[in-house]
């Protein structure tokens, strides 16, 4: 049994081997090299390492013909003062893992600059030192979500950042415990791939800090909100070219990330985030807590997972899949902004799992929507039932409805249609607000075609029977509510519109 203090990173590979690693590493020739020529680096044994070339490139520190590999390795810094109390011109930075340590000493600038450089791939410590908590913007099983700035130092003046703003999406070590390996990797994968994510319309992960605690992700702070709740906020009506605009920069950001060889597996409307309010266009895809690598293999930590309505059949029917599931899914999201209904539907949970699961789906809507010809077709492909005839991200890129001049667009506008969701609930039973994946609760669930509430249940790679066996008797159990503990959150005043017979569910993700 582990003790409360025990890193979640201590079991990382790169945490149990020996720094240093024979030969060069491969990374990409367009990442910025950043060379260490005026920097002295000593070993664990404190002796200086002599080099004819120091550089880091991607997540790579390399001098001469050894490398280390800097992902989740251990960061410090430590100011420097001279006998008056002012900052020293000479710096020094600090990584390690659980068998050796390795020292850097320069110029306060140059240390600046590589210490912002390694913080992207390491793990830090006292995360109070440096950002202060404004507020907390919601609350999930594992984490809470809170807005917080970045601290004045006298380092950090130099950088001019004082003044930014983040969310820092904070995980509860204890909490984690349940299932602790399986957490454990789910965090390591999903920190990885936010990693590699650089694209304007995904979300950015800046840093990572861990205490004895928790464990802190410093993300951009979205505070635009769920795109559907600012459609309805600003638009009556709307009109095709919106929908346009939206589609292409979602499908930028997938095309993106199927070139790193990822995909999401959890498109959805909640998973849409504006960066400010102002700007309807400005999308960007959050939460990766399900997001993993393309294995040929299907080899997954979770491979049945998604929200249900918005699921590729392939994973509801335990077949092989590739990245087309994510196209699928955006394709019900389109479905959704053209015609103001779900692609998938049914009177009952029962029914919208059986119908998502055969890809069933009235298209019949699309002809009675005021759309034009390519917008129609489109949808069509990327909801092809059969993977191999469905579109690509790269394909669907390319397709008619973007190459044609807004100009062409002679139709009426558009209207979601959409029915409020009420705030309560049973603890399993989770739902999504903004900014990031902030869950919340709902309140209890009578399943029938009179009175359909949504839900985001957290399973994993349970049947669909199962699933339905227990979500019967939560409903039958369900007469508490939800516990926010320590913090309060006025739910009364957080309305989140969803659309209707949205239905979440099959694994969510490991952390809210």
């Amino acid at each position: 049994m582990r003790n409360k203090s025990d890193s979640c990173f201590t079991y990382h590979s790169n945490r149990s081997a020996s720094l240093w690693k024979n030969g060069m590493p491969i990374f990409s020739n367009n990442s910025e090299t950043i060379l260490l020529n005026n920097i002295q680096i000593k070993n664990t044994q404190h002796n200086v390492i002599k080099f004819k070339n120091a550089f880091i490139q991607d997540k790579y520190l390399i001098v001469d013909q050894k490398y280390i590999n800097l992902e989740n390795l251990s960061l410090s810094r430590q100011i420097l003062r001279n006998a008056q109390g002012q900052i020293s011109n000479e710096q020094n930075l600090r990584i390690s893992n659980n068998l050796d340590f390795l020292e850097m000493f320069g110029p306060l600038l140059l240390i600046n600059q590589v210490y912002n450089c390694l913080k992207q791939y390491t793990i830090q410590s006292q995360f109070e030192n440096n950002y202060q908590i404004i507020k907390i913007l919601g609350k999930g099983s594992f984490a809470k979500v809170y807005k917080v700035k970045l601290i004045k130092d006298d380092l950090q003046s130099l950088q001019k950042l004082n003044c930014k703003t983040f969310a820092s999406k904070i995980f509860n070590k204890i909490k984690l415990k349940k299932d602790q390996e399986e957490n454990e990797l789910s965090l390591w994968k999903e920190i990885e791939i936010l990693r590699l994510m650089k694209n304007e319309h995904i979300i950015k992960l800046h840093e990572v800090y861990e205490d004895d605690k928790k464990v802190y992700l410093i993300l951009d702070l979205l505070e635009g909100g769920e795109l559907f709740t600012q459609i309805e906020k600003k638009f009556n009506f709307y009109d095709e070219t919106l929908v346009q605009k939206l589609i292409l920069n979602v499908l930028k950001a997938l095309s993106y990330m199927h070139s790193q060889k990822i995909i999401h597996r959890d498109i959805k409307p909640e998973n849409l985030i504006l960066k400010q309010q102002n700007n309807i266009e400005d999308v960007v895809l959050a939460d990766f807590g399900l997001a993993d690598f393309y294995s040929p293999n299907d080899d997954y930590l979770f491979s049945r997972c998604g929200s249900i309505g918005y699921v590729a059949p392939e994973m509801l029917n335990n077949q092989k899949y590739d990245y087309k599931v994510d196209i699928y899914s955006l394709g019900t999201v389109l479905f959704l902004l053209l015609t103001g209904e779900q692609a998938i539907q049914g009177s009952s949970s029962k029914e919208v799992f059986e119908n998502n699961k055969i890809g069933q789906i009235n298209f019949n809507l699309l002809d009675q929507a005021n759309i034009s010809k390519n917008a129609k077709d489109l949808c069509i492909q990327m909801l092809k039932k059969d993977q191999k005839e469905r579109i690509t991200s790269e394909q669907a890129l390319n397709h008619q409805w973007f190459q044609l001049d807004e100009q062409i667009f002679r139709i009426k506008s558009l209207k979601i249609i959409k029915k409020p969701t009420i705030v309560r609930g049973y603890k399993n039973i989770l739902r999504q607000n903004t900014p990031l994946w902030i869950n919340k609760s709902l309140k209890s669930i009578n399943d029938s075609s009179d009175n359909q509430e949504n839900l985001t249940v957290n399973v994993r790679d349970k049947t669909i029977q199962q699933f339905l066996e227990e979500e019967l008797q939560n409903q039958q159990l369900c007469q508490f509510d939800y516990d926010l503990e320590d913090d309060q959150i006025n739910e009364d005043q957080m309305p989140v519109y969803k659309v209707q017979q949205h239905i979440p569910l099959v694994k969510k993700r490991s952390f809210p």
